[in-house]
């Protein structure tokens, strides 16, 4: 069976991925092909076109199309029912008016109509964690900005089943507050909710939180017209503004409160079913800070939480979730690395390296080796293997690296190569087999998605990858998932004694992760990488 999971029109990050008999081939996000950061309310076309080429199919093989939402008439039907902020017939008229117009836009004319399978948002979220992790039973927590009728879920996974206890409307919306408060602090909406979250790290919090939020109820809930109250009492600041303690208090009462309000609808997960395992998804599951405080909660064993956790994971989740309903059971594939998307061979990459006249390169006979001495040496090296990851960070294939031991790399990526504020944070790739070195209690966390206290005696290995805070979020590189990768940090380890590297997304400020040869050589020309290690060649720039 052939299914090709897309996200729907309507989303903010859109993807598309393919399954065959229940076993991922392809998955990947729209902006990587073209261009457009996060592609919002972008169709998936040039997605869906690398997944069927990727599975060696056409679109005739498909048995079935999964979208991650709801049709337009059952998402605004389900706000009437759900939510006071759609109670009007003439709101909910043109809110349906407005998602038909995004139904419209689905890019499926060649498919017959009764292949083409619509999917809850939420669940389909939902089942893009519970069904890939592993686990038989799990609590499932699903937060984003909206999603149709609701904008987030708390449920539990059983073998093929998912139960939903608790909606949480549009109008509550977590993910929608911080989002208003990302605009509020001078960022962009759905794109600068991470720099909040760093920025948090440098303020106090007020102990009483935010003073919107009903912290009476046992699942902690926003009030809308008070948030809406204390947003019109600030004062947005403008994007070029400089950053007060104002500001940066804000932004740590802002994550301590999202903190706070996931612990206790965890912890009340856990009271309705005793179930110790974890699964996170929706927008909010990127919040790297608030996912490490979860995944240390007594009432938590094991957490997992898939790396598209936005809203290009509903492509993936549609599609488990019409595997399982036609085939009655679930998919034998469980995710345990990210690298879905597109890759080149060497002679790909030598006839793209061929048309700059202004690099020198040659092909390594120990491209780890070459590579590690390079960055011990304080040289920043753009890092291009393999196929391109799954999810907003960089995982080891399309990445930026550098020396974490040394004190001044952190401003110098941020100043020279990624051109971006210089608070931002980065982090560590650690192999696996070392984590414990850095950070207690020992947990995986292939995706680089979960933040931890850093042991205070490593802090000096990992000077420039860990925050103001003292916090990292880790990658653990395992030798079986990223063989190549591994093999460099490897090779780092046993010139430095450091089994971590500095790890950042291979892009510049405001640009999707590069995906071709051609744009990892642009990139790495336009800004202030030293050197490039593409497939087996090593580049470098030719002065003047």
């Amino acid at each position: 069976m052939i299914i090709l999971g897309i996200t729907h029109p309507i989303s903010w990050n859109s993807a598309a991925c393919i399954l065959v008999d229940g076993q991922m081939v392809a998955m990947a996000e729209e902006e990587r092909f073209n261009r457009i950061k996060h592609s919002p309310r972008i169709p998936p076309r040039k997605a869906m076109a690398f997944c069927l080429e990727k599975a060696n199919v056409n679109k005739n093989d498909v048995d079935y199309v999964a979208i991650g939402w709801d049709r337009a008439w059952q998402a605004a039907l389900g706000n009437l029912e759900t939510d006071t902020f759609m109670s009007s017939l003439n709101q909910t008229a043109q809110w349906l008016r407005r998602g038909m117009t995004y139904d419209h836009q689905l890019p499926l004319d060649e498919y017959p109509k009764k292949k083409i399978i619509f999917v809850n948002h939420h669940l389909s979220h939902a089942a893009s964690a519970f069904y890939p992790s592993g686990f038989e039973e799990a609590n499932i927590l699903s937060l984003d900005g909206s999603g149709g009728s609701e904008s987030g879920i708390l449920a539990v996974g059983r073998g093929t089943d998912m139960e939903i206890f608790h909606k949480i409307g549009n109008r509550g919306s977590w993910g929608l507050a911080y989002e208003l408060f990302t605009d509020a602090l001078g960022f962009r909406r759905h794109s600068g909710e991470g720099k909040v979250m760093g920025l948090a790290a440098y303020g106090t919090p007020d102990p009483n939180g935010l003073p919107f939020i009903d912290w009476d109820e046992p699942i902690p809930k926003i009030i809308p017209k008070q948030r809406q109250q204390f947003l019109a009492n600030l004062t947005p600041r403008k994007k070029h503004e400089p950053l007060t303690t104002f500001h940066k208090n804000l932004a740590a009462t802002l994550q301590d409160s999202l903190e706070r309000a996931g612990m206790r609808m965890v912890e009340w997960l856990y009271e309705k079913t005793g179930l110790r395992q974890l699964c996170l998804t929706g927008g909010v599951a990127l919040n790297c800070s608030m996912n490490g405080k979860l995944a240390l909660l007594s009432c938590v064993d094991k957490v997992f939480i898939q790396p598209a956790a936005h809203d290009a994971g509903t492509a993936l989740g549609a599609a488990l979730i019409v595997h399982v309903d036609k085939m009655g059971e679930r998919p034998s594939w469980q995710m345990k690395h990210a690298y879905w998307g597109a890759e080149y061979t060497n002679d790909e990459i030598a006839q793209a390296l061929s048309n700059y006249s202004n690099i020198r390169f040659h092909m390594s006979n120990d491209i780890y080796k070459e590579t590690s001495e390079l960055i011990e040496s304080g040289k920043i090296v753009g890092w291009f293997q393999g196929r391109f990851e799954l999810g907003p960070r960089a995982l080891g294939n399309r990445s930026i690296l550098a020396n974490p031991s040394l004190p001044d790399m952190k401003d110098k990526i941020n100043n020279e190569v990624k051109h971006r504020e210089p608070w931002r944070p980065f982090a560590p790739s650690v192999l696996e087999e070392e984590i414990a070195r850095y950070v207690s209690p020992i947990m995986e966390s292939p995706y680089m998605i979960l933040a931890f206290d850093t042991k205070s005696d490593k802090k000096s290995e990992l000077k420039s990858a860990i925050h103001v805070d003292n916090t990292c979020r880790p990658q653990t590189v395992s030798k079986t998932t990223n063989l190549r990768y591994w093999q460099l940090i490897k090779q780092f380890e046993k010139r430095t004694g450091i089994p971590a590297i500095l790890n950042t997304s291979f892009n510049v400020d405001g640009q999707p992760i590069v995906n071709t040869p051609q744009e990892a050589i642009d990139t790495f020309l336009h800004c202030g990488m030293d050197n490039l290690a593409i497939g087996d060649y090593l580049v470098w720039k030719k002065e003047g």
